[in-house]
C-alpha cells in the first residue's frame, strides 16, 4: 500500500471515529427538557378507580391533553414540555379534585396520589428521578396513555335508536354550603359589608353535565339599625367538559343593603322627605359578563362588562367594561397588561389562578357566590347627591415561575372621580353634603372629588411543599397625607409593603392566611386591587382561619369554624384636630373581628 493511500485511510479512521465521539459526547451532556407526569386514583379507603376522567391544563387554562384511568387507577402524561400545568379529576358519585401550579421538572417524574371522596377529595404531588427501579406497571401505563398515542377500538354496532340515546342526569356534582356568622360590622376598606349577625346559604350543582350552576344568598340583622341585608345570586358558567363552545359565565347580583344614612345626627338628606329614621335601605342589582378568548398561539384574552344599578333617594347606575391580555413568552415568563373603567373589574380578580391559594379555594364557587353578596357598591354622596365611583384604570405587569417560585413585577395609572375616603370621630368640620355612613360601622364614607395617581409594586411568592406558602411585596404609590391649616389633603406618593402566610396545618387540617400591611406612617394609600399578579396590600395585621370539626353522630357533610380578624392592631388612624379640641379620624382599614360556623355538605 502506498504511503498517500495509507494516509488517507488513518484520516479517514481519525475522522470517523472522531464523530463518534462527539455525537456521543452530545447525546450524553444533552439536558433533558420534558418530564412526566404519573398519578394514581383512589376513593377514601385507598380503592382504586377505574374510568375517572383526567384533564391536563396548561397556564392558560386550557386542556391540553385527557385521559382515563386504568383498571388499577393508574394514568400518565409523558414527554411534557416543562411549565406549570393543573389536574382535574371527576368521577360519578364522587366530588371532583383539582390540583393547580404542578411544575413538570426536566427529566423528572411529577407523582399525583389523588383520593376522591363524597365530600372532600386531596391530592398529594411529590417527584422522582426516573431510574431502573421503575415498575413495568408504570412503563405501560406511559406506553398506552391517550396523552401519547392514538387508541382506536371496534365497538359493535348499536342495534337500536334507545341504545344510542345516552340520558345524562339532570343534577350531578350538587353540593352546598350554610353559614352562621357574627362581629363587627361593615368591612368598608374592602368595599363590603356585613350585618351584625347574619347567615347564608351557597349551592353549586352541574345540570345536564355541562352547565354549571351556583347559587348563593344572605340575610343579615343590625340591630336598631333599619332593615335587614338581604341578598341573592346567580353564577352561570359552562362546564370545562362540555363539547360545546364555552358560553361567557354569567352573575347576577340582586340586593338590598342595610340603612344608609347621614353621617352626622339629624340632619335632613338633599331629596328626601322623611328624617333620619325613614330613609329607605340601598337597592342593588348588578349583572356581570367574562368571556375568554385565544386568537392566536401563546396570546390569552379576558373580557367583560358589569352593568350596576343603585337605587337610593336618587338611581345611579354603572357600566364598567374590562379586559386583561396574557402575553407568554415561554421560558422567560409572560407579559400582562389589563385595562377597567367603572368598579374594581372583581370577575378579572376572580380568574386569577395564580391568586387561588388552598384556603381560597377550599370551599371553590360556594364562598364566591357569599362574597359577592357582601359587596358594598362604591357610594358616596357628592353635593347631596348619589354618586358611584369610577376609576380608569391601565396596568401592564410581568411575572415568570421559576420552580415553587413566583416573581412579578406590575406598573399602574389611574384616573379617579367621586373619590372616597373613610373618616370618623367628630365629622362637623366635614361638609355634611359629601358625606354618606355605612350604617354597618363606626366609620362613614367621604367623598374627596377627582385625583389622579401612580404607583407600582413587585412581588416574590414561594410555594414551601404542599402546605405552606409565603408571599412578600414592596413598592410605591400615590398616596394622601393631613395638610394642617387647609382643608384639602396632600397627595404624593408614598411607600407601602406587605407579607403574607398561608397554608394547611397537616394534622388538625387547620387553613390559615395572615398577613401584615405597612404604610408610610401618616399617610392614606386608597386600595388597589393589582389584576396582573398576586398582591394585595392591606394595611396592618390581617388573619383568617378555617379549622375543619369532626362529625357529629355521623351526621352527612362537615362543619368547620371561621375567624377573620382586620386591622387587628388598629392601625392608620390618622387622628386630624379641629377648633374644638375633638379629633377627626381619617381610618385606611377600620379594624373589625368576626367569627362563624359554616355546614358543607
Amino acid at each position: 500500500m502506498s504511503f498517500a493511500r495509507k494516509h488517507f485511510v488513518a484520516g479517514a479512521l481519525c475522522a470517523g471515529l472522531t464523530a463518534l465521539c462527539g455525537s456521543a459526547a452530545a447525546v450524553d451532556l444533552s439536558l433533558p427538557v420534558t418530564g412526566n407526569l404519573l398519578g394514581v386514583v383512589t376513593d377514601s379507603t385507598g380503592a382504586p378507580q377505574m374510568g375517572a376522567t383526567v384533564q391536563l391544563f396548561n397556564k392558560y387554562q386550557r386542556v391540553v391533553a385527557k385521559t382515563l384511568t386504568a383498571p388499577d387507577g393508574r394514568f400518565a402524561f409523558g414527554a411534557l414540555p416543562v411549565d406549570l400545568y393543573s389536574v382535574r379529576v371527576s368521577l360519578a358519585t364522587y366530588l371532583p379534585a383539582a390540583r393547580d401550579k404542578i411544575a413538570i421538572k426536566p427529566g423528572m417524574d411529577s407523582i399525583l396520589r389523588i383520593h376522591l371522596a363524597t365530600l372532600l377529595s386531596s391530592i398529594e404531588l411529590n417527584y422522582t428521578l426516573p431510574t431502573g427501579a421503575m415498575t413495568d406497571d408504570w412503563k405501560w401505563v406511559l406506553r398506552s396513555s391517550p396523552a401519547t398515542r392514538p387508541i382506536t377500538r371496534f365497538m359493535p354496532e348499536l342495534s337500536s335508536d334507545s341504545e344510542r340515546t345516552i340520558k345524562p342526569r339532570v343534577f350531578s356534582g350538587t353540593h352546598a354550603m350554610l353559614s352562621v356568622s357574627g362581629g363587627d360590622g361593615g368591612l368598608v376598606d374592602t368595599d363590603s359589608t356585613q350585618a351584625d349577625f347574619g347567615t347564608g346559604f351557597a349551592l353549586a350543582t352541574n345540570v345536564f353535565g355541562s352547565n354549571q350552576i351556583a347559587v348563593g344568598g344572605t340575610l343579615g340583622q343590625n340591630g336598631g339599625m333599619g332593615p335587614a341585608a338581604m341578598g341573592l345570586c346567580a353564577v352561570y358558567s359552562r362546564n370545562q367538559n362540555s363539547p360545546l363552545a364555552a358560553a361567557p359565565e354569567i352573575t347576577l347580583t340582586m340586593s338590598q343593603l342595610a340603612f344608609l344614612g347621614p353621617a352626622i345626627p339629624g340632619m335632613q338628606m338633599a331629596g328626601s322627605s322623611t328624617a333620619l329614621g325613614g330613609t329607605p335601605g340601598v337597592r342593588t342589582m348588578s349583572l356581570g359578563i367574562y368571556e375568554v378568548a385565544d386568537p392566536i398561539e401563546g396570546v390569552h384574552l379576558e373580557y367583560g362588562m358589569t352593568g350596576e344599578s343603585v337605587d337610593y333617594l336618587q338611581h345611579t347606575s354603572r357600566i364598567s367594561p374590562f379586559a386583561r391580555m396574557t402575553i407568554s413568552a415561554g421560558v422567560f415568563g409572560n407579559f400582562v397588561a389589563a385595562y377597567s373603567d367603572g368598579g374594581r373589574p372583581d370577575e378579572l380578580t376572580a380568574h386569577s389562578k395564580e391568586a387561588a391559594n388552598e384556603l381560597q379555594n377550599e370551599a371553590g364557587e360556594l364562598t364566591d357566590a357569599l362574597n359577592s353578596l357582601s359587596r358594598l357598591p362604591q357610594l358616596s354622596e357628592r353635593n347631596g347627591r348619589l354618586e358611584l365611583q369610577r376609576t380608569q384604570n391601565y396596568e401592564v405587569g410581568y411575572r415568570k415561575a421559576a420552580g415553587g417560585m413566583t416573581y412579578a413585577v406590575s406598573a399602574f395609572f389611574e384616573d379617579v372621580s367621586n373619590g372616597r375616603i373613610n373618616v370618623a370621630g367628630n365629622l362637623s368640620a366635614l361638609d355634611s353634603l359629601d358625606l354618606l355612613s355605612d350604617g354597618v360601622s363606626a366609620t362613614s364614607t367621604y367623598n374627596i372629588g377627582s385625583y389622579r395617581r401612580h404607583g407600582y409594586i413587585a412581588s416574590a411568592d414561594e410555594r414551601l411543599g404542599d402546605h405552606l406558602e409565603l408571599a412578600l411585596a414592596y413598592g410605591r404609590m400615590g398616596g394622601f397625607e393631613e395638610n394642617p391649616g387647609a382643608t384639602r389633603l396632600n397627595q404624593d406618593d408614598r411607600n407601602v409593603a406587605t407579607a403574607r402566610i398561608s397554608g394547611k396545618m397537616p394534622g388538625t387540617r387547620t387553613m390559615f392566611n395572615a398577613s401584615y400591611g405597612w404604610l408610610d406612617a401618616g399617610t392614606i394609600v386608597p386600595l388597589h386591587v393589582f389584576t396582573t399578579q398576586n398582591v394585595y396590600v392591606s394595611p396592618g395585621l390581617n388573619i383568617d382561619i378555617r379549622q375543619p370539626l369532626p362529625s357529629v353522630f355521623g351526621m352527612p357533610g362537615r362543619m368547620e369554624i371561621t375567624a377573620n380578624l382586620r386591622n387587628l392592631l388598629a392601625q392608620g388612624y390618622i387622628p386630624v384636630p379641629n377648633a374644638s379640641g375633638q379629633s377627626l379620624l381619617i381610618v385606611q382599614a377600620p379594624r373589625a373581628i368576626r367569627g362563624g360556623v359554616n355546614f358543607i355538605f
